[in-house]
């Protein structure tokens, strides 16, 4: 699962990279898909590094964000073909409901469990502090879209597909960060690589909280949801429904 993860972020990453070199005459710079693939490609050497050592709950924390990073892969593979790239929820369906609460149910069993092997185990701090400020960062992200979702539906009359699935690729990202540190033997390689995506999570973060505020202009402000065509796209960070 962590091999298939990491490709799954380096995949995305390299689709932003292309983005980025095929409009830079045209629209110019942008904070917002530097810092994303900035994030996808720390993110997803991390899982390929700590491949090895995917084991039991840090395995479950991999397995519960496969799902949600798979549909928006596969959403976001339909958009650069010209199609829809989002679907429309409309209400909110019983599983919709149902499937927050068992989420959050199965991390914290993951959480407790990580918890209490890094107790009897020992926990190592210079691997638990970068990988601390990841999740942070991460969930705030995740919060950020969350909290969009929330603010659409009555306008929208449901929730969008693509945008549930990025807030879910965001939380979990942030729990797999958080039972790796609390895990992950020290190794030289690994701490390097965390230390170094701590910068990168505060950039990401910084600029999807200026998108989030309305506060900056960027082009990438629309980013990963629907369609290339900009009166097709809604920003999934941005309350108001551009």
């Amino acid at each position: 699962m962590s091999v298939l993860t990491g490709l799954i972020y380096l995949t995305l990453a390299a689709v932003t990279v292309g983005e980025l070199i095929r409009h830079r005459r045209t629209r110019g710079f942008s904070h917002f898909g530097l810092a994303f693939a900035l994030m996808l490609t720390t993110c997803g050497l991390h899982h390929l590094l700590h491949r090895h050592h995917a084991h039991g709950p840090l395995q479950a924390a991999v397995s519960l964000g496969v799902p949600p990073a798979l549909l928006f892969v596969a959403l976001r593979g339909e958009a650069l073909c010209g199609r829809r790239g989002d679907r429309l929820i409309a209400r909110t369906p019983l599983w919709l409901q149902a499937l927050p609460v068992l989420m959050a149910a199965v991390a914290g069993a993951i959480a407790w469990d990580a918890i209490s092997d890094a107790i009897t185990a020992g926990i190592h701090p210079a691997m638990l502090i970068p990988n601390a400020f990841l999740f942070i960062n991460y969930s705030l992200v995740g919060l950020f879209t969350l909290r969009t979702q929330l603010a659409r539906r009555p306008a929208m009359g449901g929730w969008s597909l693509s945008g549930l699935a990025l807030s879910a690729v965001f939380f979990t990202c942030g729990g797999a960060h958080l039972v790796s540190g609390l895990l992950a033997a020290p190794d030289p390689v690994a701490l390097v690589l965390d230390n170094l995506a701590v910068p990168a999570s505060f950039y990401f973060l910084w600029a999807v909280h200026r998108l989030h505020r309305a506060s900056a202009r960027d082009w990438n402000r629309r980013p990963l949801v629907g369609r290339p065509a900009p009166a097709g796209r809604r920003s999934p960070w941005a309350p108001e429904a551009v």
